[in-house]
C-alpha cells in the first residue's frame, strides 16, 4: 500500500503525463485534489476476478482508484493513472452518462488510445503480438471489455457495438492533447 502511495505522489510530481493530464483538468473547470486519487487493497491480479489496476469512480466525487499490488512498473502505474484521468477529463468536459453505452465506449477508447495502455511493449507483456495495426486493436480490444464490464450493458455484443458506432469519431479524438501519446 505505501508503495502505492509513494509512486502515485512522484507521478503526480515529476510525471509530464500526469502533470499535463492533471493541468488540463483544472483548466476544464475540474480540480483533482490528491485524496481523490488513491490506493486500495484489491483481489489478487492473479485471481481471474479481477484483472484491471485501477477505477475511475465518476461524480459526485470524481475518484481514481488504484490497485495497489497490481503495478509490475512505475509505467504502468503512469498509465493506469493517465486512463483513469482521461475519464475524469471526459466527465469533466463532455458530461458523460456512464449508463450511456455509446458515451462509456467513447471514454473507453480515448483512456486506452491516449493512455499508453496499448503501447506495443504493453501489449507484447499480455501476448498480443502484431506489425500492423496493433494499437488500434488494442484500444478496440479494451474498449469493448470495459464496456462490457458496466452493469448496464446486457451483452458481449452491445458492448461491441456501442465501441463501433463511435469508433470513428473516438479514435480520432485526442483532446487534450494534440496527438496519441
Amino acid at each position: 500500500m505505501r508503495r502505492c502511495e509513494k509512486t502515485k505522489k512522484d507521478l503526480m510530481e515529476s510525471s509530464p503525463l500526469i502533470i499535463f493530464m492533471l493541468k488540463h483538468l483544472r483548466l476544464s473547470g475540474c480540480q483533482v485534489p490528491e485524496k481523490n486519487i488513491f490506493c486500495v487493497p484489491c483481489a489478487s491480479p492473479f485471481s481471474g476476478c479481477n484483472l484491471y489496476s485501477g477505477a475511475y469512480l465518476p461524480h459526485p466525487n470524481g475518484a481514481l482508484k488504484l490497485c495497489a499490488g497490481h503495478f509490475f512498473s512505475k509505467q504502468h502505474a503512469e498509465s493506469t493513472i493517465a486512463h483513469e484521468l482521461v475519464h475524469m477529463f471526459d466527465e469533466c468536459r463532455f458530461k458523460v452518462d456512464w449508463n450511456n453505452l455509446r458515451h462509456h465506449a467513447c471514454s473507453e477508447i480515448r483512456a486506452n488510445n491516449l493512455s499508453g495502455d496499448c503501447r506495443y511493449t504493453r501489449e507484447l507483456r499480455r501476448g498480443f503480438v502484431s506489425f500492423t495495426k496493433q494499437h488500434q486493436a488494442c484500444v478496440r480490444r479494451r474498449a469493448i471489455v470495459s464496456v462490457a464490464a458496466n452493469p448496464v450493458c446486457p451483452s458481449f455484443a452491445h458492448a461491441e457495438r456501442a465501441v463501433n458506432e463511435v469508433w470513428e469519431s473516438c479514435s480520432a479524438d485526442t483532446r487534450p492533447f494534440d496527438e496519441i501519446y
